[in-house]
């Protein structure tokens, strides 16, 4: 007896086909989710941000007088300052330059809010800040979205998005009127369009929206300006995967990229010439009229016989260090340091980001191909620009400082902020993958497993970890340096430095200096003049002083003593200043000078050229400062 088989003649859906259509249900959920989970990220930042805003006091960040004057002029005039036409109207620094001739995407979003919340009675001064933790809020949830499309997974975005917005810098630049806004927030936009690029086939709307994010970088900041290369090469990397036609992208990006910056370019040809577009040249004229610093002043690295490689590999006074305190958290002019965990913390991120990074370029670079549709080669590629844009950055940094000025502030770091985040996350779920991982992971959950209760255990400490570290750094630092407590204060007696000599002064600048009976006579040269006293004037100095000068001057101005541990007085963390106004005839001046470890002081006694003081007297009283319950050492 023979069996017949029937051949069944139906189609059978094919495995690819059903999972197609679960990922795609899956995807319209998730985007549903992700879309309230967004707006919850973007309103509580937006909250946190605004209340820092208002509660910061003005001139503790970096938008005092040359940021503000470079919104306040959109704010009063409605339009951008054409120069020379509106150089009566602007503040100059004492470089020579205006927050006019920047990128002003910053000022336009300041000035604009402001607007809008005139009728709230808020100052204008903190209502321009708003501008910032608006931008802020928005780069927090930018972040938010783009490392949820790129791991698929809503523990990492959220574990992303609180590591920006809780780093204390960021919120420190969230808070105040800046241009740092700017550049982080229009980086991590464009970052997040190349993330739509590498995840998936884009269409009409992230082509308009990459060319718009473009734009922007372009409008924000010249360290934004930094990432476009290496946009650019992702751009033309991923879009070979493509299939044509191009040219509807092509038109939709070009679009995008006018309407957010591109515009700017047209409007600075327009009054400025073909041969400056980005302003350069007329800022460069307007410099050499304004600037009231001696070119001998503005130094880097390199006039100390420092080259690149010694400032990075060498770690020249400890550059590189530096530079990642401040660019975690150095705040309020690089007064304001931080404790252990918030450093510990975020510099274990860009540590293993950095090390998976070299890790995977060892064992896999050899499989790296050519957008074929290779998912793990795709990724690898974007991995590799996204540490070159990390790298170029951090050596454009220290050239900067090595070849134009010593600015050891981390915050020129931070509008590639989203790059190390990828690639921590990239490490994270690698470490899941691992076999070890994959058996361990699952038990790691706390709950009622009879009752069907798990609950993992690791994002929920990894979200409160972070919320722990940034509330320390409140709680410890940042509360009591704006809101000190009650403090008992005993001052010493007055020692007085012997005027009738210049025994303690190891050089003058910029002014002549002769002894009289009555004290010492001083000229100033310029607005620049300096007295540089030994060291073993620190003798009669503690951690807090109490300084007193009694001097007859002929002429407004104003007077400034600096101290500095290192001896070089240039614009970074080891200096401090005090200042006093002084006026035509007898004056009287009391400062508090907080010294701490006392290297050099510096005396600038005038900020006119021409002019004549007598310095009749110059003493020093020790402070002791002891908090509750009052009890001083004897």
């Amino acid at each position: 007896m023979h069996s017949r088989h029937r051949s069944d003649t139906r189609p059978v859906p094919r495995t690819t086909d059903r999972l197609a259509d679960n990922n795609s249900i899956l995807v319209k959920n998730d985007e549903k989710t992700n879309g309230v989970g967004v707006l919850i990220v973007f309103l509580a930042f937006l909250s946190y941000y605004v209340s820092g805003s208002l509660l910061l006091p003005y001139g503790a960040g970096p938008d005092y007088t040359a940021h503000y004057d470079g919104a306040d002029f959109i704010y009063q005039h409605g339009h951008l300052a054409v120069l020379p036409e509106d150089e009566e109207k602007l503040h100059f620094t004492v470089y020579g330059s205006t927050r006019t001739l920047r990128p002003p995407l910053s000022y336009l979003t300041a000035a604009i809010i402001a607007h809008a919340l005139d009728w709230s009675g808020i100052d204008r001064r903190f209502l321009f800040r708003f501008g910032s933790a608006l931008l802020c809020a928005l780069t927090v949830s930018v972040i938010f979205c783009g490392t949820r499309r790129y791991f698929q997974n809503t523990w990492y975005a959220t574990c992303a998005a609180l590591l920006v917005g809780l780093l204390p810098q960021f919120t420190f630049i969230a808070s105040h009127l800046n241009d740092d806004s700017a550049a982080i927030f229009s980086v991590s936009l464009l970052i997040y369009c190349l993330i739509r690029l590498v995840t998936n086939r884009p269409g009409r709307g992230i082509a308009l929206l990459t060319g718009l994010a473009f734009g922007l970088v372009i409008l924000s900041k010249f360290t934004a300006w930094l990432f476009l290369p290496f946009a650019g090469i992702a751009l033309a990397f991923f879009a070979r995967s493509q299939k044509p036609p191009f040219t509807s992208l092509i038109l939709l990006f070009l679009l995008g990229l006018f309407a957010g910056g591109g515009w700017w370019l047209v409007f600075n040809v327009y009054h400025y010439g073909w041969a400056d577009p980005l302003l350069f040249n007329i800022s460069a004229q307007l410099a050499e009229q304004h600037q009231r610093l001696q070119p001998s002043d503005i130094r880097g690295f390199g006039a100390e016989g420092v080259t690149l490689l010694g400032l990075i590999i060498g770690n020249y006074q400890s550059f590189v260090g530096e530079s990642l305190i401040s660019a975690i958290g150095n705040l309020d002019w690089l007064r304001l340091k931080l404790g252990a965990p918030q450093y510990a913390l975020y510099m274990s991120v860009v540590g293993t980001a950095l090390v998976y990074f070299l890790l995977r370029l060892i064992v896999t670079g050899w499989r790296l191909i050519w957008a074929t549709g290779d998912d793990s080669g795709r990724r690898l590629a974007f991995e590799t620009i996204l540490t070159g844009a990390i790298v170029f950055q951090f050596i454009m940094y220290a050239r900067y400082n090595l070849t134009s000025e010593i600015q050891v502030q981390g915050k020129y770091l931070l509008p590639i902020l989203f790059c190390p985040l990828l690639l921590f996350f990239s490490a994270v779920k690698a470490i899941e993958r691992s076999c070890r991982m994959r058996f361990w992971w699952p038990l790691v959950t706390f709950g009622d497993p009879l009752r069907g209760i798990r609950v993992a255990l690791v994002p929920w400490l990894s979200v409160a970890v972070i919320a722990l570290v940034h509330i320390d750094a409140l709680a410890r630092f940042v509360v009591p340096f704006y809101r000190p407590p009650a403090q008992a204060i005993r001052v010493g007696g007055f020692n007085a430095v012997d005027l009738s000599n210049t025994a303690m002064v190891k050089r003058v600048e910029n002014l002549s200096l002769k002894v009289t009976p009555a004290g010492w006579s001083i000229t100033t040269q310029t607005d620049d003049a300096q007295i540089l006293f030994k060291p073993k004037l620190c003798k009669i100095f503690s951690t807090n002083n109490i300084v007193k000068i009694g001097l007859e001057s002929d002429h407004n101005g104003t007077l400034q003593l600096f101290w500095d541990s290192a001896g070089q007085f240039v614009a970074r963390e080891t200096v401090r200043s005090v200042t006093a106004d002084i006026r035509t005839g007898e004056n009287s001046l009391v400062m508090a000078a907080g010294i701490g470890q006392c290297g050099w002081i510096r005396l600038d006694p005038s900020n006119q050229a021409g002019k004549s003081l007598l310095l009749k007297s110059f003493s020093v009283a020790q402070l002791a400062i002891n908090p509750k319950p009052f009890e001083f050492s004897h």
